[in-house]
């Protein structure tokens, strides 16, 4: 205990010192440490960043949340020492006082009517951290090697990540994958995805070449890890990413449209080729190609597949079905919403499906109701629509492709929310908040070697 502690204390003396470590200790913690422990150890999904060891298990909020708060303080505290404003919010502060009002109003709501407070301690502490990592980020990025660095964390963690999932399929399953829907947890693949988009940009808009070519080396063991993870919501996520930074690129490129259409024309004519043919085959090589036919049309021969979209069909029916019951201010917080058509057996596989179900966009209409639902879609759509501005009046190459990556991930996170737990996983939100603050300082990022941002 007095090795954590003294451990403890030399690491808040060093964020003291250098407080820029702090966004990117929380950068690595939501791009390389898991949620939860996976069925084989690999290291990092043993490190307590999102949960507390079993002594201090009950604390109220966990060791990633302090961090936030320690970090905002120690920001504040020095902004304070300088007569400045203790912190600055941003322009997207107005959307989120908004949800955030919203997510009140629904743990009121639900209060009011039964809910379970630890239900709903759980349940919107997402939002919270998506909010702390805006804040964070926007207030700690002052210049563009803040930005350098903060993609070199997401390429390294990709890395390793993908390295993990390479050891867990080779030398722990021996690469067998029966009985196993996933290697690494859920939200991996999104990174991995994440990172094939960012390699997409920089091939399509302008490269960092250290960057580029680190990418390109990791490239191999990306792609099969996220095969081999076997989530097909992230292939059709990467699809419409891909579209959408295509369509920027397209749109603040003008000199470079010929040479995009013409690339775009060849990767359609490839990937239907691609899809068409080897949507029916079998093993890794044509394992995405039939994940992304069968979101659309499932395989009834395929099991695993067929039972996948009736579980969500069913969960969908469900949720719209408690919608309706309450459409206004929706269900509120930490009640179980309604089975008009239950699923058998969903509880013993997970105990909290009644009260966060996998589709997250139907689970804050669920929760909050149109007004509430209404804020979320203004949250996305602000950093969506400010990504674009920025995009288009950044002169910066580099700062350029910052914004269109954050488009495009936005998306992607809005599509995979309807399948997969994306909103609800804290991985996820804190980098999503992160890309947003990180977003919002672009047009008064220190400009260096000539870059503006009008």
């Amino acid at each position: 205990m007095l090795i954590i502690f003294v451990s403890l204390l030399l690491f808040a003396t060093v964020l003291v010192r250098w407080p820029i470590l702090g966004l990117y200790v929380v950068t690595g913690c939501a791009t390389l440490i898991e949620q939860e422990p996976l069925f084989a150890p690999v290291g990092t999904d043993r490190l307590n960043v999102y949960n507390w060891p079993l002594p201090l298990q009950g604390m109220p909020e966990r060791p990633i949340g302090l961090l936030f708060i320690f970090l905002l303080l120690l920001i504040a505290c020095y902004r304070l020492s300088r007569g400045q404003s203790p912190l600055r919010f941003g322009r997207l502060s107005l959307v989120f006082l908004f949800y955030l009002v919203c997510v009140a109003i629904g743990i009121v709501h639900g209060l009011a009517h039964g809910g379970n407070l630890k239900i709903i301690v759980v349940e919107v502490r997402p939002f919270w951290y998506l909010f702390l990592s805006y804040l964070l980020a926007y207030n700690f990025v002052s210049a563009r090697h803040h930005v350098y660095t903060f993609f070199w964390l997401v390429i390294a963690s990709a890395g390793i990540k993908s390295l993990q999932a390479l050891y867990l399929y080779i030398f722990v399953l021996h690469g067998n994958l029966e009985g196993h829907h996933e290697l690494m947890a859920h939200e991996e693949s999104f990174f991995f995805a994440g990172l094939l988009l960012l390699l997409l940009l920089f091939c399509l808009h302008s490269r960092y070449r250290s960057q580029f070519y680190t990418m390109l080396l990791i490239l191999p063991s990306v792609l099969i890890a996220l095969v081999v993870n076997q989530r097909r919501a992230d292939y059709l996520a990467l699809i419409v990413g891909g579209v959408v930074a295509w369509s920027l690129t397209f749109s603040c490129k003008p000199h470079s449209r010929r040479a995009l259409a013409l690339g775009m024309c060849g990767c359609i004519l490839l990937s239907t080729s691609y899809i068409s043919i080897c949507s029916g085959l079998t093993g890794p090589f044509a394992a995405p190609a039939h994940a992304i036919v069968s979101v659309f049309c499932p395989d009834t021969t395929d099991r695993v597949s067929a039972e996948s979209n009736a579980y969500r069909a069913t969960e969908d029916y469900d949720l719209l079905y408690t919608v309706q019951k309450s459409p206004l201010l929706g269900w509120g917080f930490g009640r179980q919403f309604l089975e008009p058509l239950v699923l058998p057996n969903i509880s013993s596989l997970d105990a909290n499906y009644l009260y966060i179900p996998h589709n997250t966009i139907y689970w804050v209409w669920m929760r909050l109701g149109i007004v509430g639902f209404a804020a979320l879609g203004c949250l996305f759509g602000s950093i969506i629509v400010k990504g674009y501005l920025a995009a288009r009046q950044c002169h910066d190459p580099y700062l350029q492709l910052v914004a269109i990556y954050v488009v495009a991930i936005t998306c992607m996170e809005i599509v995979v929310a309807f399948a997969d737990y994306q909103l609800f996983a804290y991985r996820n939100v804190i980098f999503l908040g992160l890309l947003a603050g990180l977003l919002l300082k672009l047009p008064v990022l220190v400009r260096e070697k000539g870059a503006s941002c009008l």
